[in-house]
């Protein structure tokens, strides 16, 4: 199957409806011929024959066991054996790569509640859980393959810097109100440096690089900012600014965007150079009550958490435009990927949207986006009819606004995400099912 045009208002394989009666006229016997003759010279002349649908890598998975999907690994975390409770019990983590589909490794974790998330890194499977029903986490890393725990901390993995071989975690003591972050060594599980947020205070990553933030900024009520190194803990940049009164009544509010890191709340947002925390541009916007999506094809997009958007230059901060209607954006070159609700009930159709303008380019109707911009420039699309077992899948092309379709998963649940070049989904009878998001070739 190569490129595909489809009606886009219906992708379910159902007969269509019969037409309405007619009233019976003489038959056209030379306007027949001609368009027989028609279509036996396309016959002829080499049609493309329909291909049959990809074949999935199935992978075998019970009902209950967890999916955890990254760039090129599928961590399949097996059910507990007597329900959610905080009894110490094993789960197996089985890991596979993708796109392949092979097993790499089972790995045995010792865990007192529902496991949060899974990666691999160093040679080890690091699983984060639930300690209690009070919101306290853990994170224990396993030598892959093996049940043998290299270390455990009461905190949850954020994410890990391969290069720097440090995992930064966070620990959430609900009983003490404290906040903490760490950042450890990922082979010997000690900790290089800790940080504790203030409690009249925010922390948050900022400068991501390969899935890893460079840096934690901190910021006060009192106006004190300060920038430190993940990798290391060192300090690397601190400013004092004046503190408006709102800050200690309503609090502080601190957002990455790129290479900045905005602070504020009511009365207005600065935004600071991540590098040396200068000043770069303020304006009388309200950060409060919203949510920061830094990297918005040169942009900074602030979302509303009831919805509606308000985008801004990241030069200058000077205001480009808003609108209500949208709740998501996805940077796909030139333009932005954005829609004005979640999954199959999305209140209007993924639309491409300038992001100087936000005119609308156009549309792509009940098509979702799954996985990252492809190389080519493309998103991946999904498409599923509530209560269907069918996903459609193709290649968007935000430029061109052209669908190309790739190839349908069928008996699946509708967890579909996409990883590289595999869709990954849930099927019916709890397995897991890899199909190929590459374009069909045409046997010659």
């Amino acid at each position: 199957m190569g490129d595909v045009v489809i009606d886009l208002g219906d992708l379910h394989d159902q007969q269509p409806s019969p037409p309405a009666p007619v009233r019976r006229r003489p038959f056209p016997f030379r306007a027949a011929l001609a368009v027989a003759g028609a279509v036996l010279l396309l016959l002829v002349s080499g049609s493309v024959p329909r291909l049959p649908p990809a074949t999935p890598t199935i992978l075998p998975a019970r009902l209950g066991d967890t999916m955890f999907v990254e760039k090129d690994r599928l961590h399949l975390v097996s059910a507990p054996a007597v329900g959610w409770v905080t009894a110490e019990q094993s789960r197996v983590v089985s890991t596979y790569a993708l796109p392949e589909g092979t097993l790499l490794s089972r790995t045995t974790a010792t865990v007192t509640g529902g496991v949060l998330s899974v990666t691999e890194a160093g040679g080890a499977i690091l699983v984060s859980y639930q300690v209690d029903t009070l919101g306290s986490e853990a994170t224990v890393a396993v030598e892959a393959g093996t049940d043998r725990a290299r270390w455990r901390v009461p905190a949850r993995l954020l994410s890990v810097s391969r290069d720097g071989d440090v995992a930064l975690l966070r620990e959430n003591t609900p009983q003490s109100g404290h906040l903490d972050w760490y950042g450890v060594d990922l082979t010997t599980g000690r900790n290089r440096w800790v940080l504790r947020q203030p409690i009249l205070g925010y922390t948050t990553e900022a400068g991501y690089a390969d899935g890893f933030p460079g840096r934690l900024v901190t910021a006060t009520v009192t106006g004190h900012l300060e920038a430190r190194d993940t990798v290391t803990g060192r300090v690397t940049a601190t400013l004092d600014v004046p503190a408006p009164p709102t800050w200690s009544r309503r609090g502080i509010t601190v957002w990455p965007a790129g290479d900045l890191v905005l602070v504020g709340g009511l009365g207005g947002v600065t935004a600071y150079a991540l590098g040396d925390l200068r000043e770069r541009w303020r304006n009388n916007l309200d950060l409060s009550g919203r949510w920061v999506q830094p990297e918005c094809a040169g942009a900074i997009c602030l979302f509303g958490y009831r919805g509606g958007v308000q985008v801004i230059d990241a030069l200058t901060g000077a205001f480009r435009w808003s609108s209500d209607r949208w709740t998501s954006a996805e940077p796909t070159g030139r333009y932005l990927l954005v829609t004005g609700g979640e999954g199959l009930e999305a209140r209007y159709p993924l639309a491409v949207v300038d992001p100087v303008t936000g005119e609308v380019h156009g549309d792509f109707g009940a098509w979702r986006s799954a996985g990252e911009v492809r190389p080519d420039g493309t998103v991946i699309g999904l498409r599923q009819r509530i209560g269907d077992d069918v996903v459609w899948y193709a290649a968007l092309d935000p430029g061109t606004l052209t669908v190309r379709v790739l190839g349908k998963a069928t008996g699946v649940s509708g967890d579909c995400q996409g990883a590289g070049a595999v869709l990954v989904c849930r099927r019916l009878d709890a397995s897991v099912g890899i199909w190929p998001l590459t374009d069909p070739v045409t046997p010659r």
